[in-house]
C-alpha cells in the first residue's frame, strides 16, 4: 500500500485548516484495534454477531467516492450503459448539443468543502433515470453532478474500504431525498399503502421544526418491534437543539417523525431508547461498561453528516471516534458488526443504473408483484434509487474486500431479520426478492484464517470540532473560487489491481433465439437470489428500456420486434453480467451459455436457419480464437476455462452481420477476485 502513503505536508495543512488539534492516536489505533481482534467464534455462523452498529451519513454517490477505488465497479468498469445517442454513460449530454465528463473536484483550490447541495428531490431523480436511459443527469442536477473524489481527498474512507468490506452494489432505496431513504432503513417502506400518514418522496413531509413542530406518522418502526420481541435496542444522538448543527441529530433521528416517539415521556421506554441524547460518550461508557445494545443506529449532527456544505473531513471525525468507542473493549468487538452506508447521492452522478420494478407490461415482467412499488399519485416507482457507498467494519470482514451482490437499505433490516428472527412486514416482496440481506458480505465460518492486512500510516485530529471551528473553517474556504466542471476534463484512472470478491447467490443465464419475425430473450435464474435486468433497443433509441425481475430458481421470457429483420439488444445484470446481441433474425442462431459442474463455461451454437453460418469465437481475455462452421440444424459446443481469470469471461461470436458479446463471472460458492478493469473509463462500450 505504499503508493497511498498521504503526503504529511498535506495533512499538516488539512489540521491547519479545520481548526484542530493534532494527534497521532486515534485513527490508527482505533483502526488496529478493530483490524487486529479476532472475531468471536462460537458456532461460525451469524449467531456470532450480538451487536449490529448502523450509522448512515448523508449524501454521497458511489462514483463520487469511490469511483477510482481499485477491485470496484467504478471509473475501470470495461462494460459502462450505453446511453440512447451510442454514447457510454460517462458523457452525459447537456442538452445544448455537448457532454460533460466525470472530473476531480479540486478540494484544496476550490470551496468545494462548503459547496451547496446539488437538486435531489424525488422529481430531478426520476428525471436523471429517464426511464432507465440514464441520459439526463446534467439538466436534472447540473454539470458539477459529474465531479468525484479520489484517495488523497478521503483517505480515511479508502483506508477503511482496504481494511474491510466494501459494497459496489449497494443502492439507495428511493430516487428522492433524505427522509424517504431513512424511512427505508429504519421502517422498511415509506407507507406505500398509505396507511399511516404516507407515502412519504419528500423532507417536508416529515421533517422536524426547529420550533419542535412534527408532523406524526403512525406506521411501525422496526425499532418498536425490535421492542416489542424483547430485542435490546438503542438510538445514540449528539443532542436535541434542532437550531444547532453541532448539538443535535440534525433533524436525521427519523423515529421523531413518528406519533409513537414525538409523544413518548420520560420513563417510557422509546423515550429511554429512542428521544433521549445519548453522546459518543455514552456510547463508548456502554462498550466499556459490556452494555451495548443489540441494535444500535447513530445520528450525527450536521456538521458531521458528511452532506454537501459540510465537509468529509469533519465526517471522518465522527466515524473514527465511533470505531474508537466500539474497539475500546475487544471483547464487545469481537462480536460487533459496524455498518457505514449512506442515505442517498444527493445530485452526485453514478454510472451504473439502478434495479428498478416492471411497474407494466411496457417497463417489462417480474415474477413477483410490483404494484406496492409504485407511488399512486405520480404512477412512478420508489426505486432503487443510485448507488451508495457502503462500508461493512466488522471481526468477519476484514481484509479489503468487495461484496457485488444487489442491496438497498432494506438489505439492513433483513440483516437484523436474519440475526434476530424479527420479520419487518413492511418491505415488498420485489425488494425481498431482488435486494439481499448482507450476508454475503462477510466470513462466518473462518472469519480468523488470514492476518490483519498492513496499511499506510494515518493521522487524526481532536477533539472534536464544534460549530465554532468550523465557522471559521468555512469563513476561510468561503473565500475560493467555486468548482466549475472542465470542458475537457482528464479520463478518471482507477487505481490499479483486483480486490478479492465475496462469493454471490447468482447462477443467471440470458438466451436469445428466434421467434418468427422477432427475437426472444430467455432469462434463467438457477441461483439463490433474485436478479434484476436492464435490456434497451439499440436500434430504437425511442424505446424506453424494459425491465426484468426474476426469482431464484424461476425463468422469464420476452420477445422483442426487429427492425427490418434487424436486431440489436444490450442486456445488464447483477455482478457485472452482459449480454449484446446484434445481426439478423434470419440468420437464426440460437446461443446458450451456461456453466459446468466443474465451474467451467460451456457455449452451445445452434444454427436453426437455412443458410450455413461461418463463425468466430474470440475469448476477448486472452484473445484466443476458434472459427466454427454450422449447417442448418447444426449445432457445435465449445467449452473454455475460466480458473486462470478468476472465473471472469468475456466472449465475443461474429459472423456475416451478426456480433454477440456475452461477459459475466461464474461463482463457484468460493472467494474469488474482482473483474480486472479498464485503467480509464473507455470511449464506446463494446
Amino acid at each position: 500500500m505504499s503508493e497511498h502513503r498521504d503526503d504529511a505536508s498535506r495533512r499538516a495543512f488539512l489540521r491547519a485548516a479545520l481548526g484542530l488539534t493534532a494527534t497521532a492516536e486515534l485513527w490508527p489505533g482505533a483502526l488496529a484495534r478493530a483490524m487486529e481482534t479476532p472475531a468471536s467464534y462460537r458456532t461460525g455462523t451469524i449467531k456470532d454477531v450480538e451487536h449490529v452498529v448502523i450509522f448512515m451519513q448523508e449524501n454521497r454517490s458511489f462514483d463520487h467516492y469511490f469511483g477510482t477505488l481499485s477491485g470496484v465497479r467504478g471509473f475501470a468498469d470495461s462494460r459502462p450503459w450505453t446511453l440512447p445517442n451510442g454514447d457510454p454513460v460517462w458523457r452525459q449530454p447537456d442538452g445544448k448539443g455537448g457532454t460533460v465528463a466525470p472530473f476531480r473536484f479540486d478540494a484544496e483550490g476550490t470551496n468545494f468543502p462548503i459547496m451547496k447541495s446539488l437538486h435531489h428531490d424525488w422529481a430531478t431523480g426520476h428525471a436523471a433515470w429517464n426511464e432507465g436511459r440514464y441520459d439526463n443527469w446534467i439538466p436534472s442536477k447540473g454539470p458539477l453532478t459529474m465531479g468525484y473524489l479520489a484517495r488523497e481527498d478521503i483517505p480515511y474512507h479508502f483506508a477503511l474500504a482496504d481494511a474491510f468490506t466494501v459494497c459496489d452494489a449497494y443502492f439507495s432505496s428511493v430516487q428522492g431525498p433524505t427522509c424517504p431513504n431513512r424511512l427505508y432503513l429504519m421502517t422498511g417502506c415509506v407507507d406505500h399503502h398509505a396507511k399511516g400518514g404516507g407515502p412519504v418522496i419528500a423532507n417536508i413531509d416529515i421533517t422536524q421544526k426547529p420550533d419542535g413542530v412534527v408532523f406524526g406518522r403512525h406506521w411501525k418502526t422496526y425499532a418498536e418491534r425490535l421492542q416489542a420481541a424483547g430485542v435490546s435496542w438503542r438510538l445514540y444522538r449528539q443532542g436535541t437543539d434542532l437550531a444547532s448543527d453541532d448539538d443535535s441529530d440534525g433533524g436525521m433521528n427519523t423515529l421523531m417523525a413518528f406519533e409513537s416517539f414525538h409523544t413518548a415521556k420520560p420513563g417510557d421506554p422509546l423515550y429511554h431508547a429512542g428521544v433521549e441524547p445519548r453522546r459518543l460518550e455514552q456510547l463508548k461508557a456502554d462498550v466499556l461498561a459490556n452494555q451495548l445494545p443489540q441494535v444500535s443506529w447513530i445520528t450525527p449532527p450536521r456538521i458531521f453528516c458528511e452532506h454537501p456544505n459540510w465537509p468529509p473531513a469533519y465526517g471522518v471525525e465522527y466515524l473514527a471516534r465511533i470505531l474508537d468507542a466500539l474497539t475500546a473493549n475487544p471483547e464487545v468487538w469481537s462480536k460487533t458488526v459496524f455498518l457505514v452506508m449512506y442515505d442517498e447521492n444527493d445530485g452526485f452522478f453514478d454510472h451504473v443504473v439502478p434495479p428498478v420494478p416492471p411497474l407494466s407490461r411496457e417497463d417489462g415482467l417480474s415474477t413477483v408483484p410490483t404494484a406496492d412499488e409504485r407511488h399512486p399519485a405520480t404512477g412512478q416507482p420508489y426505486g432503487l434509487g443510485m448507488r451508495v457507498p457502503m462500508l461493512v467494519i466488522s471481526p468477519w470482514s476484514r481484509g479489503g474486500w468487495v461484496c457485488s451482490e444487489v442491496f438497498d437499505h432494506t438489505s439492513v433490516i433483513r440483516f437484523l431479520e436474519t440475526r434476530f428472527g424479527v420479520r419487518e412486514p413492511n418491505i415488498t416482496a420485489w425488494r425481498r426478492m431482488i435486494c439481499g440481506d448482507l450476508t454475503s458480505a462477510f466470513d462466518f465460518k473462518t472469519p480468523n484464517r488470514e492476518p490483519p492486512r498492513q496499511l499506510a500510516s494515518l493521522s487524526a485530529d481532536q477533539p472534536l470540532p464544534n460549530q465554532a471551528a468550523f465557522n471559521a473553517y468555512k469563513a476561510v474556504v468561503a473565500r475560493r473560487p467555486k468548482p466549475v466542471a472542465p470542458t475537457s476534463p482528464p479520463l478518471p484512472k482507477s487505481e490499479p489491481g483486483q480486490r478479492p470478491w465475496r462469493p454471490l447467490p447468482y447462477d443467471l443465464a440470458v438466451d436469445l433465439r428466434r421467434q418468427g419475425d422477432q427475437v426472444e430473450l430467455v432469462f434463467r435464474n438457477a441461483g439463490a437470489a433474485g436478479a434484476s435486468f436492464l435490456v434497451s433497443d439499440r436500434l430504437d433509441a425511442d424505446v424506453r428500456p424494459r425491465r426484468y425481475a426474476v426469482g431464484a430458481r424461476r425463468a422469464l421470457s420476452d420477445v422483442w420486434p426487429t427492425d427490418q429483420g434487424r436486431y440489436a439488444l444490450i442486456v445488464d445484470g447483477p455482478a457485472g453480467l452482459h449480454r449484446a446481441f446484434e445481426g439478423e433474425a434470419s440468420s437464426d442462431l440460437e446461443t446458450r451459455l451456461r456453466t459446468t459442474k466443474d465451474h467451467g463455461l460451456r457455449l452451445r451454437l445452434k444454427n436453426r436457419g437455412p443458410h450455413r453460418l461461418e463463425l468466430m469465437v474470440e475469448d476477448r481475455r486472452d484473445g484466443a480464437h476458434q472459427a466454427v462452421r454450422l449447417s442448418p440444424g447444426q449445432a457445435q459446443t465449445l467449452d473454455f476455462d475460466v480458473a486462470k481469470s478468476a472465473h471472469w469471461f468475456d466472449l465475443e461470436i461474429r459472423g456475416d452481420g451478426l456480433r454477440h458479446r456475452l461477459a459475466g463471472h461464474i461463482e463457484t460458492g468460493q472467494a474469488s477476485l474482482s473483474e480486472p478493469g479498464d485503467p480509464a473509463i473507455v470511449s464506446s462500450r463494446s
